[in-house]
């Protein structure tokens, strides 16, 4: 029984259903393979959507701490040492980068499993191809 609309294999699929594919993972990591049929997808939408609330939320309490202590930074007669601003930053900052490189990694993990499904179309396509020609 299948349970989408999708082929039924995915062994060989056309090239412009594998740029379909590939687009839908350049739209939103995962997803597109997930339509391929391919189980990896799961682990690329998590980590995709992980990723990006992870940026989300910690960005805007990042956004929000350093605008409620900006005088506190820009003040040039402040007696303070010159890398607290950069230590405070680096407290403030490393959970959003983390979310910035998850999605990332999902982004570019979903790329490569994306060009695999465009190169399993084109050696389709060139089989079919070298058959018809015969």
């Amino acid at each position: 029984m299948k349970i989408y609309s999708g082929p039924e294999s995915h062994d060989q699929p056309e090239h412009q259903t594998a740029q379909g594919w590939m687009a839908t993972n350049l739209a939103l990591p995962g997803l597109g393979s997930l339509i391929a049929g391919r189980k990896v997808g799961f682990i690329q939408l998590a980590l995709c959507l992980v990723g990006f609330g992870l940026t989300l939320v910690c960005g805007l309490q990042m956004v929000s701490w350093s605008l409620a202590h900006w005088s506190e930074y820009h003040n040039p007669n402040a007696d303070m040492d010159p890398f607290q601003p950069l230590r405070d930053l680096w407290v403030h900052a490393r959970w959003p980068l983390l979310g910035i490189a998850m999605f990332s990694c999902a982004w570019v993990w979903s790329f490569v499993t994306s060009r695999s499904l465009l190169s399993q179309s084109k050696r389709g396509q060139a089989d079919g191809q070298s058959i018809s020609k015969k």
